[in-house]
């Protein structure tokens, strides 16, 4: 995965990705929103790499390095600390389902998040819930993972409530701990939810959102099932198989619950959400709650018992490992193609005097229609790794056509996002040049 996260480094800060590279190298400091403080172990070594004054190039490799040197460290953490191999390859496995395109976005917080519930599941495995210092680390664990994301708390209640099942009872410490985290949680949420995170919940009022009438159609189930099976292939199973074991050997408890949680899940991003019919990084984020859900008790139950004491596990983890990989690098290939297109736009502008350009509405329309609201950012790093002298930041006319921006940009000012308008000396000049001046609209380079 290093070597993966250094081929594509340049491919591996798409959409958010952009906003917090573009953010803490500009800003040297790191970007937080909404409780979400992971984020900042997503950033530290993009960060130090900004503080101490290193390439943009280098600060791409460290970017795209951030997200494996954290899950490695994870990895030690149970494997040598827990002394849990059953979560060492849950870590593993976590690194490379559910996470298609947003292995290039890898700063995304729920990532994070989902890689901590495994430590939750192995704390309450390895019995380490007891002693003060057990306690404070699972609790400091638990709550970083409900900061980490709303989503996150659905499969962190399954965790607690699947080792609860097993031995059909919680010790009195780890349930004060438990309660003492998610009020903590609760009350924080309450107090300081920021108007993005309230918009989300408010997608449960059917008031406005008509989203759950899709899930009145029979054939609506069928699309499901095809979906899941088209991207979640292995998850899903898995899911069977465990399913299927729980049935043999009478585990009917356990059986609800998974299968509960898990289709809950799907109901729940249904209820709220019209399907994309095919896989975004916004729905890998909505559905990534179900990998922990799925995987955690095959694990433990299933591939332990079965597969881990011979070699033939191993075997079959590696393989399919080495299949997701070469699944990333097939997508990858194709972030590349995009890259090309974004940086033959950049080195046009380039050859321009300004630093404000409109990408021509011809291109993207057509060979760049992938263009997110982060392209005036990725422009940015982009020609500053290609012209440290000639920053440049292209914009499309829907970001100029946002809150009348085309009106009120002066020529003193630049547009880091649609919804943020800058002035020119905001840049860190030791990696960006702003030249003053208007937006310009860029000659097509599409067909050239």
């Amino acid at each position: 995965m290093a070597i993966f996260a250094i081929v594509f480094a340049n491919e591996r800060f798409q959409a958010d990705g952009a906003y917090y590279l573009f953010k803490i190298v500009n800003n040297g400091e790191f970007q937080v929103e909404h409780q979400r403080y992971i984020l900042a172990v997503s950033q530290i070594f993009p960060l130090i790499g900004a503080k101490i004054g290193l390439s943009i190039n280098t600060i791409f490799i460290l970017n795209s390095l951030n997200n494996v040197i954290f899950f490695y460290l994870v990895f030690l953490y149970a494997a040598y600390f827990l002394k849990d191999k059953t979560a060492g390859i849950a870590v593993i496995l976590f690194m490379v389902f559910g996470v298609l395109h947003i292995q290039f976005t890898p700063m995304y917080e729920i990532w994070y998040g989902t890689i901590l519930l495994v430590l939750v599941r192995s704390h309450i495995v390895t019995g380490r819930t007891v002693t003060l210092k057990d306690l404070s680390l699972v609790g400091i664990i638990m709550l970083t993972v409900l900061f980490a994301h709303p989503l996150l708390f659905i499969p962190l209640i399954f965790i607690i409530l699947f080792g609860a099942i097993e031995t059909w009872r919680i010790h009195w410490r780890l349930l004060v701990c438990i309660v003492v985290v998610f009020i903590s949680w609760y009350m924080v949420k309450k107090l300081f939810l920021s108007t993005y995170e309230a918009g989300k919940v408010s997608m449960l009022n059917t008031s406005w959102n008509q989203a759950y009438k899709d899930l009145l159609d029979p054939s609506y189930y069928w699309k499901l099932c095809k979906f899941f099976f088209t991207y979640y292939t292995i998850p899903v199973i898995v899911f069977l198989l465990s399913i299927g074991f729980y049935i043999m050997r009478r585990a009917y408890v356990k059986m609800l619950l998974l299968s509960a949680f898990f289709l809950g899940q799907i109901l729940l991003v249904n209820f709220t959400h019209v399907m994309d019919w095919e896989l975004t990084p916004y729905f890998e984020r909505m559905y990534m709650p179900i990998i922990p859900i799925i995987f955690l008790p095959f694990l433990y139950d299933l591939f332990t018992q079965v597969t881990l004491r011979n070699n033939f596990g191993a075997i079959v983890l590696v393989l399919i490992v080495g299949w997701r990989i070469g699944r990333f690098v097939d997508v990858g290939l194709d972030y590349k193609k995009l890259t090309a297109k974004s940086e033959l736009a950049i080195k046009e502008a380039q050859k321009l005097p300004g630093s404000k350009f409109e990408l021509h509405p011809d291109d993207y329309k057509s060979c760049m229609k992938y263009v997110d609201w982060s392209f005036t950012m990725e422009s940015m790093l982009r020609s500053a790794e290609m012209d440290k002298s000639h920053t440049v930041t292209i914009c499309t006319w829907e970001d100029l056509a946002e809150h009348g921006n085309g009106m009120r940009l002066n020529e003193n000012d630049y547009m880091m996002r649609r919804w943020e308008v800058m002035p020119d000396y905001a840049v860190n000049e030791k990696y960006f040049h702003i030249r003053k001046g208007k937006y310009v609209q860029l000659e097509r380079v599409c067909w050239k």
